[in-house]
C-alpha cells in the first residue's frame, strides 16, 4: 500500500558544499559527432568520466547527479576534509577530460541545498549555476572564498586550521580578476600535487597545444576568448622549462621532457590575430550599446524647442 503524504518525511535543506560543472562548447562539441561515430565515442566515455566525479568517495552524505554534460556533486558540510576530497576529485577529472581534449567550466560553493537520487534544488545550486554561467566564462572551475573557510572549520583532526587551507589552496591558483580557480595547466598542480604521470605531462601539453590552436582560429572572437585565458598559462609552462638551468636537477634528470616542451608551438601570431578579432568585436559592441536619442539633442532645461 502505497504511504499517505501526510507518513512521507517533509524534504529539507540541508547546508552542503556544492560542485556544479559541465563541458566548454557543448553544442559545438555534439555538432562534430554528427558525422563521426569515433567522436561521439569519445564524447560518451568523457561523459561518463565526468559522471563518476567522487565515485570513490568516503563520504556517505555525497550525492551526484548527472544531466546531459552537466554534473552536480554534493556533501554535507559536516564532511571532515570534505573539501580537500572535492578539490582533489576535481581536479583529477579537470585534467582527465582535458587529457582526452575537452574543457571544462563550473563553481563550487557552500550553501543550503536538497540533494537526493531524484532532486537538486536549493539557493546553493541557483548560486552555483550563477557562479559558472556568469562568473567562470572560461575553461575554469571557481572556487568560492566561504569553500576555503569551510576548509579550515571542518579539517582533518591531525590538521591545524593552516595545514588544511594550504592542502586545499595546493589544487588552486588565484587569476588576474582574484578568483580561485582549480589549476589543471601547471606542472606542480599536475603532477606534484594532483599526482599525474610526469612522463605524461608533455603529452598533457602538447594536447592543451592542439585545442588552443583550434580554439584561437576559432571565428566567432567569443570562443576565441575563452582560449585566449588559457593561452598565457600554457606560455607560463613554456617559459618555465625553458629557463630552466643546464645543471637545473629537473632537466638533468629528465631532459626529454624540458626538450619536448620547449619545442611545443607558442602560437603568438595566431593568439594576436584572435586578440585583434576579440578587440574589434568588444569595440563594435560598446557602439552598439550607445542609444542616442534623436530628441535629446532639442531639448533645453526640460523643454522642447
Amino acid at each position: 500500500m502505497a504511504r499517505s503524504p501526510r507518513s512521507r518525511r517533509a524534504p529539507a535543506y540541508q547546508r552542503r558544499l556544492i560542485l556544479f560543472i559541465d563541458f566548454l562548447g557543448f553544442k559545438e562539441v555534439v555538432a562534430s559527432t554528427e558525422n563521426d561515430p569515433d567522436a561521439l565515442a569519445r564524447l560518451v566515455s568523457a561523459m561518463d568520466d565526468i559522471g563518476r566525479l567522487g565515485e570513490a568517495s568516503i563520504f556517505r552524505s555525497q550525492r551526484v547527479t548527472q544531466f546531459s554534460d552537466s554534473v552536480v556533486m554534493s556533501y554535507q558540510v559536516t564532511e571532515p576534509s570534505g573539501v580537500f576530497w572535492m578539490m582533489n576529485a576535481i581536479a583529477l577529472t579537470i585534467i582527465s577530460l582535458a587529457e582526452r581534449g575537452f574543457l571544462l567550466r563550473g563553481a563550487v560553493t557552500v550553501g543550503d541545498l536538497h540533494h537526493t537520487s531524484r532532486h537538486v534544488v536549493g539557493p546553493a545550486m541557483v548560486r552555483a549555476y550563477e557562479m559558472e554561467s556568469r562568473e567562470a566564462r572560461y575553461p575554469r572551475v571557481i572556487i568560492d572564498p566561504a569553500v576555503i573557510q569551510l576548509a579550515r572549520r571542518r579539517r582533518n583532526e591531525d590538521h591545524t586550521p593552516d595545514d588544511e587551507e594550504g592542502y586545499v589552496r595546493s589544487f588552486m591558483a588565484e587569476d588576474a580578476d582574484g578568483r580561485l580557480f582549480i589549476d589543471y595547466i601547471s606542472w606542480n598542480a599536475v603532477v606534484a600535487v594532483a599526482g599525474a604521470d610526469d612522463l605524461g605531462y608533455p603529452e598533457y601539453l602538447a594536447t592543451l597545444s592542439r585545442l588552443l590552436r583550434d580554439g584561437l582560429g576559432h571565428e566567432d572572437p567569443r570562443v576565441a576568448e575563452k582560449y585566449l585565458w588559457l593561452y598565457p598559462r600554457y606560455l607560463a609552462v613554456l617559459d618555465l622549462f625553458g629557463g630552466l638551468p643546464g645543471d637545473a636537477p629537473y632537466r638533468v634528470d629528465n631532459p626529454e621532457n624540458c626538450d619536448f616542451i620547449e619545442n611545443l608551438p607558442r602560437m603568438t601570431r595566431l593568439a594576436n590575430a584572435a586578440q585583434r578579432r576579440l578587440d574589434a568585436f568588444n569595440a563594435a559592441r560598446e557602439r552598439r550599446s550607445v542609444i542616442v536619442r534623436p530628441w535629446s539633442c532639442c531639448q533645453v532645461d526640460g523643454a522642447s524647442r
